[in-house]
């Protein structure tokens, strides 16, 4: 059942992408700081999603390191302490 879902996923997303290059096949003229070219529309569209795309991972990929070394630090800590309850469970009990 997943498998047909995947592929009727695939296959509509498919559509609508080449449904969506059909419609958007005009040439626009791009002006930039060092010249101007003039390129499909669908080219810059991709170019902005792909670009949008890697600058956001980009944006969250500092943050997701963070999180690693602080986790890594939590872990380390908790070797400490389950090693000295560890230690403290192994001292004899002393009556009075």
């Amino acid at each position: 059942m997943k498998r047909i879902i995947k592929l009727i996923s695939i296959l509509l997303v498919t559509i609508i992408a080449v449904t969506f290059t059909l419609l958007n096949s005009q040439p626009v003229k791009l002006d930039l700081y060092i010249g101007s070219f003039e390129t499909d529309l669908v080219i810059v569209i991709l170019i902005s999603l792909v670009l949008g795309s890697v600058l956001g991972i980009a944006a969250v990929l500092g943050k997701l390191i963070s999180f690693k070394q602080e986790l890594l630090r939590k872990d380390k800590k908790i070797k400490v302490t389950e090693k000295e309850v560890e230690n403290l469970r192994s001292l004899p009990l002393k009556d009075e």
